[in-house]
């Protein structure tokens, strides 16, 4: 059912001499749920007569994007034939020729609800009562002039729906389609006036929504301040995922030009999505606004991309007040133990350009090794002077802005060079080889020391991959094993993880198992035979008022 004379339309600026590319979007129901969402595409084709078309492909760890798209065809004004790939086609027609397009975009990776176990939903998700697509994976893009513009209508939706996208914006370009979240039906739409911040959420979680908009204007708010930008619109979705097990907690999500895609189960808490969210929302700088990424093999510069973005995501939490140094010492640590055991920690950054999507442990390397480093070159700017990486990140903003056509990696190391920080041996050393990275011990000095200590090895005691593909009954119980000795058994179903770290063997876990006909609870610490050694932040608990303030400065920046 449509509202009455309901027509949202989100009309953007443009030059009078530039293509301009009309996508109107229609939900498409069936029995009142929803089963498709239809676009139509608009646009005069090329002045010699072949628009070549571009569906979407592979992004995000995705591939065959252009499966989700359907019934693709020319309404009027060409001709289309298969391209040289799967997600090319060629329209052929009278030069400059007003050409209508139209396809569905579908769901058709999987049936049902997101859910937690296949990780974060990259392709279009279509829900009878909702729909959440990113551009990526949902925009055919006609190949036209680089200042081309684009125009999109949404009509049709049922009543009661809501709708979101981060398209509200004037000067939209054509790429910028691609890079944009658009989601609409039950989603509940939140506004902070002053910040330009929207918040698209459904389902119920452990926080009001009033709650977490405040947590997320107050990131986004901190992060304009330090790159000295105005406050601007902004979109955050909050997508609800399914779970297996009541116990499973999972939080992802994807940030692009000016939105940010954010998917968990509903026991996650506030105070892990403001993290994800406080790294996310820099991706719109970092590497954005700094150089930028190579066209082939992105990868191999992730080490800055989303190191320096964890780094700065602690930095600014501290900064704005949300973290104090205990909650920032907290986080560091938790990346310095993950780090220390990491099985693919040597492993060269050859490696991680070739398997990034394939192994997770590899897909994490890139993050810790670029935040370690960031901190380590922080802590050499500070004690050389007045200047920290604030100075280096600010000046590769500037030199991008006026032009610089050197890429992130090349301007952070032509910049750091250029105020006497060398970073190319550190880079040769720990990036490409693989070399192990150690923080001095007063790296965050007067907060307190890094200090290194030898821990117990983790395990659970059982094979968490061969539980898992069982369907969850605990197999591969090691006999010589804390966890057999307090009663874990091959055959057992395993319900939840009711404690515990997932790391820490230093932590006892708590496992509720279905033993027969009964649950129970078996707890035990989950150590394996040797230590290893892991380096910690202690902070000192002695600081005085002016420590403390020093600190904050240190952990903080500025």
């Amino acid at each position: 059912m449509k509202l009455p004379g309901l027509l949202l339309a989100l009309i953007f600026a443009q030059s009078a001499s530039a293509a301009t590319v009309e996508y109107q979007l229609t939900p498409v129901l069936t029995q009142k749920s929803l089963t498709a969402v239809q676009f139509d595409v608009l646009f005069d084709g090329a002045a010699t007569g072949r628009t070549n078309l571009e569906l979407p492909d592979s992004w995000g760890g995705q591939e065959e994007l252009w499966r989700e798209i359907e019934g693709l065809q020319v309404v009027s004004g060409a001709r289309m034939s298969a391209g040289e790939g799967a997600a090319d086609r060629v329209l052929r027609h009278a030069p400059g020729s007003r050409i209508h397009l139209r396809y569905r975009v579908v769901q058709n990776w999987k049936e049902g609800p997101p859910s937690a176990s296949d990780g974060n939903p990259y392709r279009p998700i279509i829900q009878p009562n909702y729909f959440h697509l990113i551009g990526n994976a949902a925009i055919v893009l006609p190949e036209l002039d680089a200042d081309a513009t684009a125009r999109i209508r949404v009509n049709g939706l049922p009543q009661g729906w809501r709708f979101a996208s981060d398209l509200e914006h004037a000067d939209l370009s054509l790429a910028q389609a691609r890079t944009s979240i658009s989601v609409g039906g039950d989603y509940r739409i939140l506004r902070d006036e002053h910040s330009g911040l929207r918040l698209a959420i459904r389902g119920d979680w452990t926080f009001t929504d009033a709650e977490f908009l405040a947590s997320v204007a107050r990131i986004t708010h901190g992060h304009r301040r330090f790159w000295n930008d105005p406050d601007a619109p902004f979109l955050v979705t909050v997508t609800f995922l399914t779970t297996p097990d009541p116990g499973w907690t999972s939080i992802g999500g994807t940030g692009l030009d000016d939105a940010f895609a954010f998917f968990a189960t509903p026991n996650a808490e506030e105070k892990l999505i403001s993290r994800l969210l406080a790294h996310e929302g820099l991706h719109t700088w970092i590497p954005l606004k700094i150089g930028g990424m190579p066209e082939t093999d992105e990868a191999a510069d992730y080490w800055l991309s989303e190191g320096f973005t964890d780094f700065y995501a602690a930095r600014l939490l501290v900064r704005d007040g949300a973290w104090g140094p205990q909650e920032f010492a907290d986080d560091l640590n938790e990346t310095l133990g993950a780090y220390a055991v990491s099985p693919a920690r040597a492993y060269p950054n050859a490696r991680v350009t070739s398997d990034f999507w394939k192994d997770q442990n590899i897909q994490k390397l890139p993050y810790q090794r670029g935040r370690l480093l960031a901190a380590i070159w922080d802590a050499r700017l500070r004690a050389s002077g007045e200047q920290d990486l604030d100075d280096v990140v600010h000046a590769m903003r500037q030199r991008a802005t006026a032009g610089s056509e050197l890429k992130a990696v090349g301007l952070f190391r032509k910049v750091a060079g250029q105020i006497g920080l060398d970073v190319d041996a550190d880079l040769r050393q720990h990036i490409e080889r693989g070399g192990p990275i150690t923080l001095p011990k007063d790296a965050f000095a007067p907060c307190g020391e890094i200090v290194t200590r030898q821990v117990p090895n983790f395990h659970r005691g059982f094979d968490i991959d061969a539980t898992t593909a069982k369907g969850n009954v605990i197999s591969g119980t090691d006999p010589d094993s804390p966890a057999y000795a307090a009663g874990m058994r091959d055959g057992m179903q395993l319900i939840k993880r009711a404690s515990g770290e997932i790391g820490n063997a230093q932590i006892e876990i708590d496992y509720l198992v279905m033993d027969g006909d009964r649950e129970r609870h078996i707890r035990y610490l989950p150590r394996a035979k040797g230590e290893h050694s892991v380096q910690m932040l202690h902070i000192d608990p002695g600081l005085d008022a002016a420590g403390q303030a020093q600190c904050r400065r240190v952990l903080g920046g500025g």
